[in-house]
């Protein structure tokens, strides 16, 4: 309700400054016209609102989906940078990588050769720095 009054407070503040910035003429009859239909519409907003599909002037709902979208896609691609990075990590710290995956928070690295507690050490400390929240598990082949 709140977001409402502050928009048609907002658009009327709007429409007056134009009435009285615009010099008389055509184009000051159209501009009233058009603030004339804005300010019927953001008014009877809440009664489309009942009837209809929801929000005619602001989808709240659409904008959420494509910021969620994107936020979605920025957290796909830093964990793929994390990724890359951490294997260059690795590979430059001597260790041959097979495989790293990152699924439900469970960091899974898959390396060749035999475990030892200085490369194990190295892959956790490693591992701390890209994703300090996921779990290791760690894999020798």
């Amino acid at each position: 309700m709140g977001k409402w009054v502050i928009t048609v407070a907002g658009v009327a503040i709007l429409s007056v400054l134009c009435d009285i910035i615009l010099p008389e003429g055509q184009t000051r009859k159209y501009v009233k016209t058009v603030f004339g239909v804005v300010v019927t519409l953001v008014i009877l907003q809440p009664l489309i609102g009942l009837f209809g599909e929801g929000n005619l002037l602001f989808s709240d709902d659409r904008q959420i989906a494509v910021q969620k979208q994107y936020i979605d896609n920025a957290e796909s691609r830093q964990q793929e940078l994390s990724i890359s990075q951490l294997e260059q990590t690795l590979r430059a710290n001597g260790l041959e990588v097979a495989n790293i995956e990152l699924k439900n928070n469970v960091l899974t690295v898959k390396l060749h050769g035999k475990a030892d507690g200085n490369k194990e050490n190295l892959v956790a400390s490693c591992a701390k720095r890209f994703f300090p929240d996921a779990v290791l598990l760690t894999v020798w082949s």
